[in-house]
């Protein structure tokens, strides 16, 4: 099952609701530019934090498609 990276945009973003994550340090608000990955833990370990450097995707979520 395949599954992607997605968080809510930014409030300065008016009109703009979740973006999706499309690679290296880029998201994007169109959903058919989102990086799909094949296994769950690929996408969990990309969003994973544990040093605390990771800040671009705090409140992200891996979704299933």
């Amino acid at each position: 099952m395949p599954y992607h990276i997605k968080k809510p945009g930014l409030p300065l973003n008016a009109g703009i609701g979740d973006v999706y994550y499309t690679g290296g340090l880029l998201w994007d608000e169109r959903y058919a530019n989102r990086k799909v990955y094949s296994s769950k833990a690929t996408a969990d370990a990309r969003v994973a934090n544990p040093d605390g450097t990771n800040g671009g995707f705090n409140n992200a979520t891996v979704v299933s498609e």
